[in-house]
C-alpha cells in the first residue's frame, strides 16, 4: 500500500469514527428533546442526524479515492471526494431548512422545557465531544489534503456553537423566558443553511475545474523562474480533483540547449513544485525554446586588437578573454579582460570557466576545453562551440552566425591535462 493510500485510509477511519459517535449522540439528543420538549435540542439533534449522512458520504468518497486507476478512469476517482462534499452541503442545507420549520412552528406557541438540567448537561457534553471530533477530523483532513474531511471538521466546530446556543436557550427558558430557546433554534437553522451553501459553492467550483487560489499560480511561477536555465514561465493552470491537484505550465529555455539538459531542467521544476505543494499529483511541463535578442560571447584570445584579435586554441592558457555583446547577430560591444587563471599552477581551466560564468557569458568559442571547465560551463547552461583554427574574432563570429561551428558535446582530449 502506498503512502498516499495509507493517508486516505486514515481519512476513512476518521469519517467512520465520526459517523459512529454522531449516531450515538443523535439518538441521545433526540430522546432527550422528545422527553423535555426542547425545540433547540430537537434542532440540534436534526442537525446531528444530517451530520451522520455527511460522515458516511465522506467515508464513501475517500474509499473510492483509493481505487486503482483504470483505462476508463485514467485520472483516478479523486473527484468522488468532491461529490461527497457536495452531498454533505445538500444535507447540511436541507437540515437547516427543517430546523427553521420546527423553530417557526414553536415561535408563536413556546412551551416550557421539562428537565432543563438534563438538557443542559447533554448540550454541554455534546459541545465538548463536537469540539474534540472537529479538531480530529480537521487535522486528518489537512494531513491527507481531503477537502470534504476538512469541511466535516469545520462543520463539527459549528456543532460546538449550536450546542452553546442550545445551552443558552434552555438556560434562559428555565429562568422564565421560553422564547429564548426557540430563538436559539432559529439561529441554528439559519447558520446551518449558510454553512451548507458555503460548502456547496466550494464543491461546485472544484467540479467545474475552477482555479481556487491565484496565489498558488504565482508561487509556482516564482519556483519555476528560480530554476537555472528557465528564461520564461507562462500558461500556468491547475485544478483540484478531490484531495489532489493536477497542473500544467509552459517554460521557456534558451535555444541550442541539449535535450538531456532540457529534460533535467523540467524535471527539477516539477520536483520543486511537488515539494512545495504536497497535494500536487502531477504537473505537465511544456518546454519551449526562447530566442535571446542579446547574447554575450566569450573567446580566449592571444592579444587585444579588437575584432582582428586572434583566438587562442588553449582555453585555460589564453592571456585574455574577449567578451562580445551581440544583438541580432551584430556586435554591439567588445571588452577584453585578463585571464588571471592562466597564472595558476592547477585548476586553471576551472577557474577560467568560473570567471566566464560570473561575467554572464552565454556562448564560448574555443579550440579545446578540458573536462573540468567543460562541465562548469555546461552546468551553467553556457553553449560551447569548437574553433577549428586560429581565426580572427570577426571570422569566428561570422562562422557562429552562419552555423558553421560544431557544438562541443564532450571535453576535448588535447587540453584535458592543462584544464583539469
Amino acid at each position: 500500500m502506498s503512502e498516499r493510500d495509507n493517508l486516505f485510509k486514515k481519512g476513512e477511519r476518521a469519517a467512520f469514527l465520526s459517523a459512529s459517535v454522531l449516531l450515538a449522540f443523535t439518538i441521545l439528543k433526540g430522546l432527550v428533546s422528545l422527553i423535555s420538549g426542547s425545540v433547540a435540542l430537537l434542532a440540534d439533534s436534526i442537525h446531528s442526524f444530517a451530520d451522520i449522512f455527511s460522515s458516511i458520504a465522506v467515508w464513501a468518497g475517500l474509499k473510492l479515492v483509493r481505487k486503482q486507476l483504470t483505462e476508463r478512469f485514467p485520472y483516478g476517482y479523486y473527484k468522488a471526494e468532491t461529490f461527497a462534499l457536495l452531498i454533505v452541503a445538500v444535507i447540511i442545507a436541507a437540515s437547516g431548512i427543517l430546523i427553521l420549520k420546527e423553530a417557526v412552528d414553536k415561535l408563536f406557541e413556546p412551551t416550557a422545557v421539562l428537565f432543563p438540567s438534563v438538557v443542559l448537561v447533554v448540550a454541554a457534553f455534546s459541545g465538548l465531544v463536537s469540539y474534540v471530533l472537529g479538531r480530529y477530523k480537521e487535522n486528518i483532513g489537512n494531513l491527507i489534503g481531503s477537502q470534504s474531511l476538512i469541511g466535516e471538521g469545520q462543520h463539527s466546530m459549528v456543532d460546538v456553537y449550536t450546542s452553546l446556543l442550545v445551552f443558552a436557550g434552555v438556560f434562559f427558558a428555565s429562568l422564565g423566558y421560553p422564547v429564548a430557546e426557540v430563538l436559539a433554534g432559529l439561529v441554528i437553522g439559519v447558520y446551518t443553511i449558510r454553512v451548507g451553501l458555503w460548502f456547496g459553492k466550494d464543491a461546485v467550483l472544484v467540479l467545474m475545474d475552477a482555479s481556487l487560489s491565484p496565489q498558488r499560480a504565482k508561487e509556482m511561477k516564482e519556483i519555476a523562474e528560480g530554476v537555472t536555465g528557465v528564461i520564461g514561465v507562462h500558461n500556468i493552470r491547475f485544478r483540484k480533483s478531490g484531495p489532489v491537484s493536477f497542473g500544467e505550465m509552459h517554460i521557456e529555455l534558451q535555444q541550442g540547449l541539449a535535450l538531456d539538459r532540457a529534460h533535467a531542467i523540467s524535471s527539477e521544476v516539477e520536483e520543486k513544485i511537488k515539494k512545495r505543494f504536497r497535494d500536487v499529483e502531477s504537473i505537465t511541463i511544456n518546454v519551449g525554446l526562447a530566442h535571446k535578442e542579446k547574447v554575450k560571447v566569450g573567446i580566449p584570445v592571444l592579444e587585444d586588437k579588437g575584432l582582428k584579435s586572434i583566438a587562442s586554441m588553449h582555453f585555460a592558457k589564453a592571456p585574455l578573454f574577449a567578451l562580445i555583446l551581440m544583438e541580432k547577430s551584430q556586435v554591439r560591444n567588445i571588452d577584453f579582460k585578463v585571464n588571471e587563471a592562466a597564472e595558476l599552477s592547477r585548476k586553471r581551466g576551472v577557474a577560467a570557466a568560473q570567471f566566464l560564468v560570473t561575467e554572464r557569458v552565454d556562448t564560448v568559442l574555443a579550440g579545446s576545453v578540458g573536462e573540468g571547465p567543460f562541465h562548469v560551463l555546461r552546468d551553467n547552461l553556457i553553449q560551447i562551440y569548437v574553433l577549428p583554427a586560429r581565426l580572427e574574432i570577426r571570422e569566428a563570429l561570422l562562422s557562429l552566425n552562419e552555423n558553421k561551428l560544431e557544438k562541443m558535446t564532450e571535453p576535448t582530449e588535447q587540453d584535458g591535462t592543462h584544464d583539469a
